[in-house]
């Protein structure tokens, strides 16, 4: 039995009528469009973290912060060579998974 229209969402129409299967392929276009903007934004946000993390360990900015000026128990761990290959590695895993998903991304 079919649930009575609401004021959120507009009754769906019958299925044995034209407009349905417009209304279905439409969703499907909407649908792939959604996934592909999906796709897009995840990549591109992998790509800038990951990208930040393997150079940021690096530079200045990781070894001047102020909250590493302010305590040098945190700082001292933090200037670890070691520690700053870990969070590398992280950034290129994170680059790995990016663009991975990039190049394996089927259309269905």
């Amino acid at each position: 039995m079919p649930s009575p229209p609401n004021l959120v969402s507009p009754a769906p129409p019958s299925p044995t009528s034209p407009a349905a299967t417009a209304g279905s392929s439409e969703q499907h276009r909407a649908a792939h469009w959604l996934r592909r903007a999906d796709l897009f934004l995840r990549v591109i946000v992998r790509l800038y973290i990951g990208l930040i993390l393997v150079f940021l360990p690096w530079t200045h900015a990781w070894t001047y912060n102020r909250f590493f000026l302010y305590y040098a128990e945190v700082a001292k761990v933090m200037e670890n060579g070691a520690l700053r290959g870990m969070v590398s590695g992280l950034g290129l895993l994170n680059l790995w998974i990016a663009i991975s998903e990039a190049i394996h991304y089927k259309e269905s």
